[in-house]
């Protein structure tokens, strides 16, 4: 793999670099604090959390250039912004952050992933909370690219939560900025999943984060060609569950409500729908307000099947990925 190449490179030509702050010399486990700016050599952190980015992105582009005998706490240089930039995402880029900050770094990642997938940052919806416990650290003119950048999977906060806005960019984190810029244009210019098949229910739904809530919006979408005769057995029409990275259960709709046991029927037209709408307060079973993390929401619309034609879960089911 070249990353090999690069990396015994790179390990090879710093072995008698030495550190600014020598008393991380002593211990190779010490926490590498980036605005502190200490400069340690890759020889001593192997095992640095940014060496899979560096490792997918030598995959797909040569920039072996830009990382050869590069210390990977270093803060980058404007230069090799713009030269990376070229490499991975657009060969004809010809401009560059107003600081190599993280604000100001975040937001040109933004912008360019707006102008890579043909749409205006500023006009892009957003998520209205907090998203960052220092937020309001960050400079008001950034705040829409960086809002974006965290909806997109672009750019998180550090372990600790914030964002850190006004220290610079390391060579290692500007590798996975860059890995989640490149792979989300890629997600946003995936063509749709499998044309609409005739005959068939279709089950959407989208979500927003609201005052604290986060908001489902989805329906169910008849393509057939005659109207259609659904049957509900009880007041519950619908049922979401919510869970966390682990697969822990964190909601489910139906929790703690009492439903109506009667038989419910719908007449739903040729290309109409039937629409719904709940809300999370982000609380999960245990009581405890969720503000970080990546869960995942199943909607089934709960819809019996007539003796004879049964409509396929899939068809009632879908699936919205989001983050807090």
């Amino acid at each position: 793999m070249k990353y090999n190449i690069l990396r015994n490179t790179i390990i090879t030509g710093t072995l008698c670099a030495v550190l600014v702050f020598p008393s991380f010399a002593q211990d190779a486990n010490a926490p590498i604090l980036v605005e502190r700016a200490e400069v340690i050599p890759i020889s001593y952190v192997k095992d640095h959390w940014s060496i899979i980015y560096i490792d997918q992105l030598l995959d797909k582009h040569d920039v072996q250039t830009i990382f050869n005998n590069k210390e990977l706490n270093a803060f980058i240089s404007i230069e090799d912004f713009k030269t990376i930039v070229k490499l991975i995402i657009d060969e004809a880029y010809d401009s560059e952050p107003e600081a190599m900050t993280r604000e100001a770094v975040v937001y040109e990642l933004a912008k360019i992933w707006a102008d890579k997938t043909d749409q205006n940052l500023e006009n892009i919806p957003v998520i209205k909370m907090l998203i960052y416990p220092d937020t309001n650290e960050i400079d008001a003119k950034y705040n829409q690219g960086i809002t974006v950048a965290y909806m997109r999977n672009i750019a998180k906060g550090r372990d600790t939560g914030l964002f850190d806005p006004k220290t610079e960019v390391t060579y290692g984190e500007l590798a996975a900025l860059l890995n989640n810029t490149a792979n989300a244009i890629e997600d946003e210019l995936k063509p749709s999943e499998q044309p609409i098949v005739e005959g068939k229910f279709e089950t959407t739904g989208s979500y927003e984060i609201e005052n604290d809530k986060v908001v489902f919006n989805f329906e169910l979408m008849s393509h057939f060609a005659e109207a259609k005769e659904l049957q509900f057995g009880s007041g519950q029409q619908y049922e979401i569950t919510i869970t966390d990275e682990d697969g822990k259960e964190v909601y489910r709709y139906s929790d703690d409500k009492f439903f109506t046991l009667a038989l419910i029927f719908k007449i739903i037209g040729p290309g109409e729908s039937i629409k719904w709408q709940d809300e999370w307060d982000m609380t999960n079973k245990d009581g405890k307000k969720l503000t970080t993390g990546n869960y995942k929401a199943e909607i089934n619309v709960i819809v019996l099947s007539e003796e004879d034609e049964t409509i396929e879960k899939s068809q009632l089911t879908t699936v919205i990925d989001f983050s807090l």
